[in-house]
């Protein structure tokens, strides 16, 4: 026989260790149950965007400028609060914002999860939100990664699944490893952008259209879902595929017959800013 206790914080009553040991190892033990099957990535949050200084976005918007007309290009990327899954934890961050000025290079931010250590009070994990050039490494989320002109704004508004990976002042989001059961899983902004993609086409094959409500309907993905779809609609044996290879045999099935991708050429290069 179990009991099931929540406690109830009563006016009047004395407040008991066993009631805050409640309030305590809830979250976490679901959080356990319901996750046990998933891998270490991204749960949610992350956005990421550019800015301007305050200085310079108000000269920006009076037209005043200074040396001869040239800006200084301090700029900040801030990312937003987040939450990971990793060896049995469910992480926050906060909100953050990191100076930038390393402009025309391919940068990465990262999310890098250091060893815990234990006081007498608390389980601690240091969170470290940076930008690096490069790839993730041990211990390391990429939240997405992108190449920014001087001047330019960090653009979000996809045109279509190839947009996500414009060379300039595009972000992509096509390596971020979000968690999901039995294996990392790619963007649900990524599926989401696919689904609908499918979903216009009328002339699409009923396989794509059942895999793209479930996208809709039902992030994350599994991994094994989507690598299943693509091999069967792809006609390829089942195998394992690295992120890149999943978002470039999706932008291939999207444009097949489809709208946007593959019907038409776009022009590649910087966003307009």
């Amino acid at each position: 026989m179990q009991n099931y206790a929540e406690p109830l914080f009563s006016k009047g009553r004395v407040l008991k260790r066993e009631s805050l040991e409640v309030l305590r190892d809830f979250p976490g033990s679901l959080a356990r149950l319901g996750l046990a099957d998933w891998s270490d990535g991204i749960l949610f949050g992350f956005d990421i965007h550019y800015r301007i200084g305050n200085k310079e976005l108000e000269k920006k918007e009076t037209g005043s400028r200074e040396s001869g007309g040239r800006e200084s290009g301090n700029g900040e990327v801030v990312i937003d609060a987040g939450a990971v899954w990793y060896q049995g934890q469910v992480m926050l961050t906060k909100k953050e914002s990191i100076p930038f000025r390393a402009y025309e290079q391919q940068i990465t931010v990262c999310l890098r999860v250091y060893p815990g250590v234990s006081t007498e009070d608390f389980y601690i994990r240091q969170l470290e939100l940076r930008l690096k050039n490069g790839e993730p490494g041990k211990a390391e989320f990429e939240l997405g990664r992108f190449r920014l002109s001087k001047g330019a704004r960090l653009r979000k508004d996809y045109q279509d699944l190839r947009d996500c990976r414009t060379a300039f002042n595009t972000l992509d989001i096509t390596q971020i490893p979000y968690a999901g059961p039995g294996g990392v899983t790619v963007s649900p902004v990524l599926l989401r952008m696919f689904a609908r993609m499918i979903m216009e086409n009328t002339a699409a094959a009923d396989m794509d259209v059942q895999f793209a409500l479930l996208c809709l309907d039902h992030p994350p993905v599994s991994r094994e879902c989507l690598l299943r779809y693509i091999c069967r609609r792809l006609g390829e044996p089942f195998r394992e595929l690295s992120h890149s290879e999943i978002y470039e045999r999706l932008v291939r099935i999207a444009g097949a017959g489809g709208r946007g991708v593959g019907k038409q050429s776009r022009k590649e290069g910087p966003a307009v800013f």
